[in-house]
């Protein structure tokens, strides 16, 4: 039944060609670059080199690269895209399975599949997020000594975290010994805490070794914010589901405390103290960073927020494993809860995909290796939740088709291992203007092949160009006499 319904979101992943994720499009271009790297039509290797060891954030597009090699790149990124939706929830099931807690209970949450973080396109966080879960099932096997291969799959587990995202590792080494003491058998605690943490120390040292040498050079221009806990607590629902339709977010969370609170009430659970001491302390600390942690640093932004969808994951292995009509009645509940949230899901893809259709006349229609002016003057989506922006990076798709420069890149994000070489001239285009695009100057226009834009452009008369095509809200337009690009040689 729950894995059922995690095929469903992994089907609907893969069904729609546009998906309303903001980073999407630029994890595309990164892929791309990969793939396409050593060869000169695309323009790439001039423009952009690696650095695995120093910036780790590379399964997602190692993934990508390899799926590549046997399915077109778009057929290789939705396959990603569905791994990373379903990651967390597949490693809570796994955690349920280890725990032997009820797996029922999963199906309250998987509405928020497609909630804040999805929608930020944050896949290394969600894949980072499902590794972590799982690493935590591991952790109670090795705790009840029911397998010798456990402590070694821990030890892989840990450096492949960090080559994921750093998050997921963190929470690693922190949540880990809780539940390492919390389900050994009376007695064997210590050797359970031992047997837990002695593989995860290569993993906290190459931790360690990532923050000394790689956030020294982290930059970054976001704006730095930390609301007030009232604040936190009216917004939870936004920074959970932000992107399912409203009063979705508000009625699923009330329907999850809901259930929590009956079933704990009626049913019965065979939890022992310690376990049920370390399933509420997993809880509370997830409680604990989403109220104190800010919400942007200068070179993140959703950092407390990401917790919110965590909190709703510790949440389900608190549910009782009861029998009974309790048990039918809640499990028969949770489905229905998961039916309409898959529904209001899906409904919600589907109208993405048919207004971002508007942007297939748009790639087609430009030559290949050429530079990339994006000003998205329209960034929201009248499919999508107010306080996302699904087409801001939508001009990506050009480079991962067709190659080339855009004038903004994820090559210039400080952890991401596709980096600029640094004997290209790259034209430093102001960051604002990805916000502000209104304030582009006829300077800026000069250095791009093309202009991209959505929604009905504002700017400067002195600004030159042609139309070439128009598409629902994008234009496209050609600039007749660009500046040469100033590539390495």
């Amino acid at each position: 039944m729950v894995l059922g319904a995690l095929s469903a979101i992994f089907i609907a992943c893969l069904a729609f060609r546009y998906l309303p994720m903001v980073d999407l499009p630029q994890h595309y271009a990164m892929v791309s670059i990969l793939r396409h790297h050593g060869d000169p039509a695309w323009g790439f290797a001039q423009r952009y080199t690696f650095d695995f060891l120093g910036r780790p954030y590379a399964t997602v597009y190692w993934l990508g690269w390899a799926l590549s090699w046997v399915l077109p790149l778009a057929g290789a990124m939705r396959l990603v895209v569905a791994i990373c939706t379903v990651a967390p929830f597949a490693g809570l099931w796994a955690l349920l399975v280890a725990t032997e807690r009820p797996r029922y209970p999963l199906l309250l949450v998987l509405p928020f599949a497609f909630g804040s973080i999805w929608h930020w396109g944050f896949l290394n966080f969600l894949l980072g997020t499902g590794l972590f879960l799982a690493g935590l099932a591991v952790v109670v096997v090795i705790a009840r000594g029911t397998s010798r291969r456990a402590p070694v799959a821990l030890g892989v587990l840990g450096p492949v975290l960090l080559l994921t995202h750093f998050h997921g590792l963190v929470m690693l080494l922190l949540v880990a010994p809780l539940f390492a003491v919390g389900f050994a058998p009376a007695g064997g605690r210590r050797r359970a805490l031992l047997r837990v943490v002695a593989p995860l120390v290569p993993a906290g040292l190459l931790a360690s070794a990532f923050v000394l040498l790689t956030w020294r050079q982290a930059e970054g221009s976001w704006a730095q914010m930390s609301p007030p806990l009232a604040e936190r607590a009216a917004r939870f629902s936004e920074f959970l589901a932000a992107g399912v339709a409203e009063p979705w977010p508000d009625v699923f969370c009330v329907l999850v405390v809901v259930a929590l609170v009956a079933t704990r009430v009626l049913g019965a659970d065979r939890m022992t103290a310690p376990q049920r001491f370390t399933l509420v302390a997993a809880l509370a600390v997830q409680l604990l960073l989403y109220a104190v942690l800010p919400l942007n640093t200068n070179t993140a932004t959703y950092v407390s927020a990401r917790h919110a969808l965590l909190v709703a994951l510790f949440v389900v292995p608190l549910f009782p494993d009861s029998v009974g009509r309790v048990r039918v009645v809640a499990t028969v509940g949770s489905v229905l809860v998961f039916l309409v949230g898959f529904g209001v899901g899906a409904r919600h893809l589907a109208c993405f995909n048919r207004e971002a259709r508007d942007f297939d006349a748009i790639v087609p229609a430009m030559a290949p290796n050429k530079r990339a002016l994006s000003l998205i003057f329209s960034r929201g989506s009248a499919c999508a939740h107010r306080a996302t922006f699904p087409y801001l990076h939508f001009v990506a798709y050009y480079q991962a088709a067709r190659g080339g420069e855009l004038s903004r890149s994820f090559a210039v994000v400080w952890n991401v291992p596709i980096r600029y070489r640094a004997d290209y001239h790259r034209y430093p285009l102001r960051e604002q203007l990805e916000w502000v695009p209104q304030q582009v100057s006829p300077n800026d226009v000069r250095h791009f092949d093309y202009v991209v834009t959505r929604g009905r452009p504002r700017w400067s008369p002195a600004i030159e160009v042609r139309e070439v095509l128009r598409s629902g809200e994008w234009t496209l337009f050609e600039v007749p006499s660009p500046l040469p690009p100033e590539l390495p040689r």
